[in-house]
């Protein structure tokens, strides 16, 4: 994995620089949204030392991933984007990248949602589903159905109204864009969609493989590094399925550190990829970087 500077004359941190790997025929960049600090309460169960040891608030990563091959331009997820980041000032870093990287929203031909939380789809909010003119954009069909249910407002609590209501107010822009999978599928040769429900009903993963390398693009499954690779069975307030969200990420790390295949996830720190190795019903995480 290769980290290079974008942005010249700024100090070199994530917001500023694009790390990259190669799986296969396909170039991978993994770009910094930013990152979010969030309350140590947002995280619950397992053992209390656990939590206490992470502190409060726990700050965590915001990666998107650019997929390129000769055919194809792949986003995975959107980031943030300028609306929702008016409230979460330390994320919608996204577009300066890829303005850095001099590359046009409208050469982007495929957009791959992992879930609809409006950090994963706030890039898509605005004129012209936020630039991302010609991408064709997939995700689970359990996942746009949950979203896009017009009685869903009148179905979940207060606190969790108004991430229905901006997600509604995406997919109301484009639902003539979407291709839905009831299945793990094949997106192109080589790029899976591969799902991870609990966190959402349709949380999904991307699986890059080519040419003998893998790469596991996991998505929220882990949302807290410091504390869910230790104790995979801590949950996150926002897990709309705690229980499915803690048996999908427990069979997820027992499977990654059998294989050794790559992981990444969007709230590692950056650049957040490596490998998982386990001891007992602990596992933990080796960046590449």
């Amino acid at each position: 994995m290769t980290r290079r500077s974008v942005l010249s004359g700024q100090e070199s941190t994530s917001d500023v620089e694009i790390a990259s790997i190669q799986i296969g025929n396909f170039d991978v960049l993994v770009l910094s949204d930013g990152h979010f600090n969030l309350p140590g309460n947002w995280f619950v169960n397992g053992e209390v030392k656990h939590r206490q040891q992470a502190g409060d608030p726990i700050k965590v990563g915001a990666n998107v991933w650019l997929i390129r091959s000769k055919e194809r331009v792949i986003l995975v997820d959107t980031g943030a984007g300028p609306i929702f980041s008016r409230t979460r000032p330390t994320a919608g870093k996204l577009d300066d990248l890829l303005a850095a990287e001099k590359l046009d929203k409208a050469e982007v031909t495929d957009i791959v949602i992992t879930h609809m939380h409006a950090d994963h789809i706030g890039g898509l909010m605005g004129p012209d589903t936020g630039g991302y003119s010609n991408a064709k954009i997939h995700l689970a069909k359990a996942e746009w159905d949950f979203w896009a249910d017009p009685d869903l407002t009148s179905k979940v609590s207060e606190s969790m109204k108004p991430l229905v209501q901006l997600a509604q107010s995406v997919t109301s822009s484009i639902a003539n864009r979407i291709i839905k999978y009831e299945n793990e599928a094949e997106i192109v040769a080589g790029v899976h969609l591969i799902f991870l429900p609990g966190h959402t009903p349709g949380h999904s993963g991307v699986l890059i493989a080519d040419e003998g390398q893998e790469l596991s693009i996991v998505g929220d499954a882990i949302i807290a590094e410091i504390l869910q690779f230790q104790s995979p069975d801590i949950s996150y307030i926002l897990d709309i399925d705690p229980e499915m969200a803690i048996k999908t990420r427990t069979k997820l790390l027992a499977n990654l550190a059998r294989s050794g295949r790559l992981m990444a996830a969007t709230h590692l720190t950056y650049p957040g990829i490596g490998r998982v190795t386990q001891d007992g019903d602990a596992f933990e995480f080796h960046s590449l970087a």
